[in-house]
Parts: C-alpha cells; structure tokens; sequence
C-alpha cells in the first residue's frame, strides 16, 4: 500500500549525509546515460489573488519528473503556487504567498516502483526539496572547492539557507560562516539557531562585502531575480556555490573555471495570453524573468563532474563556481526512495489503500 509521509517524518527520515550520498549517485547515472530527466514545465496564469497596483502575480503550476533505474524508482513532483515579484532595494525578489486555507502552500511528490508501476509514496515536498537544494550545491561543493576550505561567506539566511549551510558542512570540514542578509535581527536569528546545528561558528555581519571577505567558499542562498554578486567578490581560489542562477552577475561567473551548471535542460514556459497583455515593459511572466548573457545549455554540468567528462579543481588558485540552475524531477527518484526505504524501516508514514489509485480500465 503507498504511503503518505509529511514534512515532519520526512524531516525524521532524511540526512543530508545520505541525501548527498543518494545525489551523487544519481549524477553519476545521469553522466552514464541511464538514468532520465525531463525537462520542468512552468504554466503562468491569471490569478484572482492580484490586486491592481499591486507587484505582478500570477499562478504558478510547477511539474518536474525523472526516473532512476539505480534505485528503481520514477518520481513526479508537482506544485500549486501564488507568486509575486516585488522589488527589493535594488533588485527584484519572487515570493510564493501562502494562499492556501490555513495560510498555506501545496507541493506533492509521487514516488512510483519502475519494477510494476506501483505508487509507492506520496510526500509533501517541503522539506524533501530543500534538502535535495542542499545537497547538490554540496555535492558540486565536495567536487570543486579546495581540499583545505575552512571557511564560508554565505548571503540569505532564508529556510533554504539551512541546508545549505548542513551541506558545505558535510562537504568540507567548516570552521566559521559569516553570514550576510539585509535584515539584521533576520541573520542574527539565523545565526543562533543554525550554529548548534553543525556546530560551527555563524557570525551574522553587517554586509555583503564583509561576508565574502577573506573566505573559502562563498555561498549564495537567496529568491533574487536580479543578479546582485559581481567579480569583486571572488578572491583567487575561492569556490562559488549559487543557489540559483540570478544571483551572481555575468562577469563573476565568466570568471570561474570551470563553470558547472546542475542541468543543461531548461524549463518549458507556457503563460497565458492575457497575463503578457498586463505585464510592465520588459517584464516577462515566468521563474526568472531577467535575461542573461550566460548560455546555460553550453556548459558543462554536475553529471559531466562526478562522471568524470570534465576536471574539477585542478590547483589552489583556481576560481571555481556552480549554479544550480534549475531542478531537475528525477533527484525525487532518488532521494525519495532513500525516504521510503528509511520511512518503511522505521514505521513511519500512513498506508493509503492502493486501489484508491489504480482502475480496472486502460484509458
């Protein structure tokens, strides 16, 4: 029977040492050819919840899938959101609203045996996905930056701000993070309550400048939609870890080598008509809607890394960098059934009947 697993025991079940371990493994697949990923696919449409005047809104239908043969699963990763981009000082930040009863958010991932079809779990995404952020900029993070890296400047101290801190942690051995965000009393905050959790020392600092100084690696963690991050941050022989790809700038990434993207796949866009007809001059409704001068689809990728297709560090003065550019469904394939297998050892999770989800007729 599947089962249904919420944020809290998914929380309970997942480690970022195994998440990683599930990663890599997966990457190492994907370089071979085995293992599959589809390309995202964002729909934008209209939404009763914008108000005029207000920041562009619209609602946002997410869905990414992939299959594992490794682990013999598929997966399918959906969600349901209200987004709006706001200004933010000088730059521009999309934030998914909490419409839902409750002031709430709907993500599911569906978790599915290759061996019969079977549905195997159904899991709220939360936590799952920020774990899975995590641990592949930790990942590229164990790949690229030096052997001897003690020390990390982080921007954003955001929910996804945690795991990646528990990444470069499990990545490197850390020894102190400065961490920057805007809003003092928010990185004081995240500072007393991450550091007990890795047991490094988090300093919360008074500016970006001052959290990329003198460090190892930098690491950004942030829902930017304007790149805020240029070459001056990059010392020689620092790694850069993006979270996502608008937040360093064109010249701070041209000046790592190598470059490694997470895919080279990109989402499929659709928006509805009626949304461009409202939309400010060089707005344009979907996921990142600054264009870039990088060619993401040229570069090479995290598979390309750890199959071995490409080098990694090759000295101590290089300048590396990685921007997970875009998520990819079939890391729920993998991580997931890492989370089932631990959720069916421990007793954890609801049994839903099967047959709830199964017919007697072929459509």
């Amino acid at each position: 029977m599947p089962l249904f697993l919420n944020n809290d025991e998914v929380e309970q079940l997942l480690t970022m040492k195994t998440c990683m371990e599930a990663l890599e493994t997966l990457y190492r697949e994907l370089g071979e050819g085995t293992a599959v990923a589809a390309s995202r696919t964002d729909i934008h449409s209209p939404t009763a919840a914008a108000q005029s005047g207000e920041a562009p809104m619209a609602h946002y239908l997410k869905s990414m899938s992939g299959a594992s043969p490794h682990f013999g699963t598929a997966a399918l990763r959906f969600s349901s959101d209200i987004v709006a981009w706001r200004q933010a000082g000088d730059g521009m930040r999309r934030e998914k609203m909490p419409t839902m009863p409750g002031n709430r958010w709907l993500g599911i991932v569906l978790l599915f045996s290759s061996a019969n079809g079977e549905l195997l779990a159904i899991m709220n995404d939360g936590v799952i996905q920020r774990m899975r952020v995590g641990g592949t900029n930790g990942v590229a993070t164990r790949c690229l930056a030096r052997v001897d890296a003690q020390t990390v400047g982080l921007i954003g101290c955001g929910w996804q701000a945690g795991t990646q801190v528990m990444a470069v942690c499990e990545a490197r051995r850390i020894k102190k993070i400065k961490v920057y965000s805007p809003t003092r009393t928010n990185r004081e905050k995240f500072a007393a309550e991450t550091a007990p959790l890795v047991g490094v020392e988090i300093v919360p600092v008074d500016s970006q400048e001052e959290a990329v100084r003198d460090v190892d690696i930098i690491v950004t963690s942030t829902n930017a939609r304007k790149p805020f991050l240029g070459p001056e941050a990059l010392a020689e022989g620092v790694h850069l870890s993006c979270m996502q790809r608008d937040e360093a700038n064109d010249e701070a990434l041209i000046r790592c080598r190598p470059l490694v993207v997470h895919t080279n796949l990109t989402e499929n866009n659709s928006t509805s008509s009626q949304l461009s007809k409202i939309a400010q001059p060089g707005f344009e409704f979907r996921d990142h809607p600054m264009q870039r001068g990088i060619d993401w689809k040229t570069l090479p990728t995290l598979p390309d890394l750890i199959s071995g297709r490409i080098k990694g560090r090759e000295n101590a003065q290089q300048i590396t960098g990685f921007v997970n550019n875009i998520g990819l469904g079939v890391q729920f394939a993998a991580v997931g059934a890492k989370v089932f297998e631990a959720a069916k050892a421990k007793g954890l999770g609801r049994e839903m009947p099967l047959d709830w989800f199964t017919q007697d007729v072929h459509p």
